[in-house]
């Protein structure tokens, strides 16, 4: 492969790194919204952002997988993300580095604020079944057998039939 051949691939990698950046950067916007909404406890508001995360998943996805791919082109002796930055020349080397920094930052971020809408959203099922739980208790019948009124003889029932 040609020398200008692999700057362009670095040039195309480091592009997804800033189309990852602004996503992850939504991400933590959403995720924020999303703490609000748990703690209102708005249902319907939670699930609209969770299809949301759906979608925004299945980009980032993608994006990792051209990713991974670009790397592999670019050498594939050296796996991670960092032993390939040593190798590249200034100044692709000094953006891959803050790029890197940046989105791995990012990443912390939304896993510290996913850790505590995890926690919520935990707490407000336990909520939700207690109200359901309190909401629908009903008394029963204490037997259901030969006791009751429904079962004996004398019932209206029987003597319908």
């Amino acid at each position: 492969m040609m020398l200008q051949e692999k700057y362009d691939l670095v040039d195309e990698l480091l592009n997804i790194l800033e189309q990852l950046i602004a996503i992850y950067t939504s991400l933590k916007v959403s995720n924020g919204d999303k703490q609000r909404v748990l703690a209102a406890g708005n249902l319907t508001d939670l699930q609209i952002i969770a299809q949301q995360e759906e979608k925004i998943a299945a980009v980032i996805a993608t994006l990792e997988e051209r990713r991974n791919t670009l790397q592999r082109m670019i050498d594939n002796t050296h796996t991670s993300f960092n032993q390939l930055i040593a190798l590249l020349e200034e100044p692709r080397k000094q953006r891959g580095i803050a790029l890197s920094q940046e989105l791995r930052q990012l990443v912390n971020d939304i896993s510290v604020v996913q850790e505590s809408n995890s926690i919520v959203l935990n707490n407000l099922l336990k909520l939700e079944n207690h109200k359901r739980n309190v909401l629908f208790k009903v008394s029963t019948v204490p037997e259901y057998g030969g006791n009751n009124s429904f079962a004996s003889n004398n019932s209206i029932f029987n003597k319908i039939i």
